[in-house]
């Protein structure tokens, strides 16, 4: 799996070395090729911009999108604004990290598959 992560060198260091042996790589956002191709994207909610991130991957990219927040920095209403398929505590462990990340490309694979199965029994 390819994870696209918009944060601090400091949170890249950290899940990259948390999910070293996972199968799943990280790629800091600001060394990507235009062509590269990623099962999702993890932002960081500190980053400038994270409202804009979110939106623009989702609709421009159409991938998961999972938000990083710190501790309790809950301004839910903020949170459940920014079109995230997912939410992670900064803090979460390798193990847990790397399950949910999985869970979340699963589940938008699953709803890709239901929706070809639909639009395939109207035809």
């Amino acid at each position: 799996m390819k994870v696209l992560v918009f944060g601090s060198e400091q949170i890249i260091r950290r899940l990259s070395a948390s999910l070293a042996g996972e199968e799943i790589e990280i790629v800091p956002a600001m060394l990507v090729p235009k062509q590269e191709r990623f099962d999702l994207v993890v932002v960081d909610s500190s980053v400038e911009g994270a409202e804009t991130v979110c939106r623009n991957i989702k609709q421009l990219w159409g991938i998961p999108v999972v938000l990083m927040v710190k501790g309790r920095q809950a301004d839910w209403e903020r949170l459940q604004s920014l079109d995230s398929d997912a939410y992670i505590p900064e803090e979460i462990g390798a193990t847990e990290l790397a399950a949910r990340l999985r869970a979340v490309v699963r589940r938008r694979s699953q709803k890709a598959n239901a929706f070809k199965s639909i639009r395939g029994g109207k035809r």
